[in-house]
């Protein structure tokens, strides 16, 4: 491997790019996330949640805020996955009911309780929107989540530079180019890259892990967030290989699939016999994510991911020695839902769903082509 080229987008994997343009965040009102939850709160518990709306402040901040405001250390507040300040977020945390002053959870009953959390959030003057109070048995923790909701405007859409001269006048209007591009990929799945914001700016975090691995020493945060970011670049690479094979939408023989719905993992000895519920989302394969307990394919699936490490230049023990978990990951992720909301003739609203881990910016990059600075931290 010579220099990090780094595969973020369904064009870095060889497909022609997105005939139009079109730049998103530039205000934070134009990016709303919604978390879905793994679960449903039960209504009984120990611990309460808190539905929360907020924009400019990130989940870190959030946190802080509730931990002063009802006087908890910070590790005692819940939370399932981390969103950007730049965005309006609904998002849940959860505080333990017995930590509250002047709630007993034994005797308070649920018009009390919520009564007093409302007179509490008063303090706040405004910085958090409480939109619903839940209650549930266990405290939410990281991954505590199924994935996430997303409406995004998409401002300033129009023929992208690298394809101007190419669109004549029976290519269709903006709308009708863009509706076609959603049809596509909505029919084919998008494809799972990890986005830009993972390997760090001009990719340097990936370089860190890649120093970290090599024998470079650093605290243990750096180092798994360096590690984590070749990991990533492992992925992505390999779905770039899997692409140069013609198998980018296609099972293999040998492969690990996933089931959509419930994320369980399973052998697919013969690709031919589960290729109906590839094509319609119901599975995809898996790529590697190596490490300790990383379960491998087998056959010309399990070749793809030697050809990997080969190009990066590693074993599958070098990821063991960092003591990173290992896992799989969907190559294609349905995209069923996605829905287009025009604004104006140059702006719209794309609404789509993804499980927790995908990238909002790598499902619109299938669409558009994102300006620059388009990509910040989603």
């Amino acid at each position: 491997m010579s220099g990090p080229d780094i595969p973020i987008s369904p064009a870095d994997l060889g497909f022609l790019p997105p005939v139009l343009r079109g730049a998103i965040k530039t205000l934070a009102s134009d990016f709303h996330v919604t978390e879905i939850p793994a679960y449903e709160a039960s209504g009984n518990g120990q611990y309460l949640y808190f539905k929360i709306r907020r924009s400019n402040l990130n989940t870190k901040e959030v946190l802080q805020i509730l931990a002063r405001l009802f006087s908890l250390p910070e590790g005692e507040v819940g939370y399932a996955g981390l969103k950007d300040r730049n965005a309006v977020c609904t998002q849940l945390f959860s505080v333990p009911i017995f930590r509250i002053p002047g709630i007993s959870p034994d005797s308070s009953s649920a018009a009390v309780i919520e009564k007093e959390i409302h007179n509490q959030w008063k303090n706040l003057d405004g910085e958090l929107e409480l939109l619903e109070i839940l209650r549930h048995e266990n405290s939410l923790r990281r991954g505590h989540l199924a994935g996430n909701r997303f409406s995004i405007l998409v401002r300033d859409l129009g023929p992208a530079a690298d394809s101007a001269g190419n669109l004549d006048s029976k290519a269709g209007s903006i709308q009708e180019l863009l509706q076609s591009a959603a049809s596509h990929w909505m029919e084919k799945g998008m494809i799972n890259l990890y986005g830009p914001q993972r390997f760090g700016k001009e990719g340097s975090t990936l370089q860190q892990g890649l120093s970290f691995m090599d024998g470079k020493k650093a605290r243990k945060w750096l180092l798994d967030l360096g590690v984590s970011a070749v990991q990533s670049y492992a992925f992505n690479y390999y779905l770039r290989l899997r692409n140069e094979q013609g198998k980018l939408f296609d099972l293999l023989d040998g492969d690990l699939a996933v089931k959509s719905e419930s994320g369980g993992i399973f052998k697919v000895p013969v690709a031919d016999q589960e290729s109906s519920r590839m094509s319609s989302g119901e599975i995809s394969y898996t790529g590697p994510m190596f490490g300790k307990k990383m379960r491998s394919p087998e056959g010309p699936s399990l070749q793809l991911e030697m050809d990997t490490l080969s190009y990066l230049g590693k074993t599958e023990e070098d990821f063991k020695k960092m003591k990173v978990p290992g896992a799989r990951r969907a190559g294609i992720i349905p995209l069923h839902d996605l829905e287009l909301e025009w604004e104006t003739d140059e702006s719209v609203w794309m609404k789509f769903s993804l499980p927790a881990g995908s990238y909002a910016t790598v499902a619109i990059s299938h669409l558009i082509q994102l300006e620059e600075n388009s990509e910040r931290s989603l």
